[in-house]
């Protein structure tokens, strides 16, 4: 596929958008807005094409959704022992119930919160599945956006294969390789660890987490980062009162990113 960074960007921008609205979503809409999100994933070549390089699901899921809908919440879904596994284990359930318009409320969620309310059941069965194909496509599409450089009018082609982004500019040869940048690769992985261990956070505090840490993506991966904007995404993540797991993983990236703004 072509796209320049901007148009990453856009991508990136809706596919936020629609995470958002499925973590959010009501039960009662909940299969309506996953059918838009998977509807959206299904459309979007960069995602998609990630998504099936890992391989097809070879779960029964027939069987194992009934498994799961009629344990009345002894059980739940695994998700698998890779990340290859994760993504195309996740996105095969997902698609199947979306395919098959079953209702999560009914008997799906049941094992993900031990609340007797359905919508808390519906957040648990989002944070502890739904989740994990979240991050891991949210995750490659910064690692693509940062291996794309700084221009945003170079038109790149980007193909995947074996999970990673083959990325070259119009009418070049690329030989891939399998790392970044020294700076780059550890930025990106003190990001997913805060963004990982946000998960527990209310929403507005997952928001504030969200928009800091794009604009620390976009200000990294800029010729000039502007110091002001890093600088208040830092405060903004340092504001936010998480676990002490959250607040350590919030220090060691702003210690990597006062590098940037010395």
């Amino acid at each position: 596929m072509r796209l320049n960074r901007n148009e990453l960007r856009k991508i990136l921008y809706d596919f936020n958008s629609f995470s958002n609205r499925l973590l959010q979503a009501d039960f009662q809409d909940y299969t309506d807005v996953l059918k838009k999100f998977l509807n959206f994933i299904n459309n979007t070549p960069i995602i998609l094409d990630y998504i099936l390089d890992c391989g097809q699901c070879d779960w029964d899921l027939e069987d194992e959704i009934k498994q799961v809908q009629s344990s009345y919440g002894r059980k739940i879904f695994s998700t698998g022992n890779t990340e290859e596994e994760e993504i195309r284990n996740v996105y095969a359930v997902l698609q199947y119930l979306a395919d098959k318009s079953i209702e999560v409320h009914y008997g799906i969620c049941m094992g993900y919160s031990s609340s007797d309310k359905i919508q808390d059941k519906i957040k648990g069965f989002n944070n502890r599945f739904v989740m994990v194909l979240l991050r891991h496509i949210e995750r490659y599409l910064t690692k693509v956006g940062i291996d794309m450089g700084l221009d945003d009018k170079i038109v790149y082609n980007v193909t995947v294969k074996n999970g990673q982004s083959i990325i070259a500019t119009d009418n070049a040869n690329v030989i891939a390789t399998n790392s970044i940048g020294a700076d780059t690769s550890e930025l990106a992985k003190l990001i997913a660890n805060v963004r990982d261990l946000s998960v527990n956070l209310s929403s507005k505090d997952q928001e504030t987490v969200s928009d800091s840490l794009e604009v620390i993506e976009a200000e990294a991966s800029s010729n000039k980062p502007k110091k002001s904007m890093l600088r208040t995404a830092i405060a903004a993540l340092k504001n936010i009162k998480g676990i002490t797991e959250f607040s350590k993983a919030v220090i060691e990236l702003s210690e990597f990113v006062s590098t940037l703004i010395k």
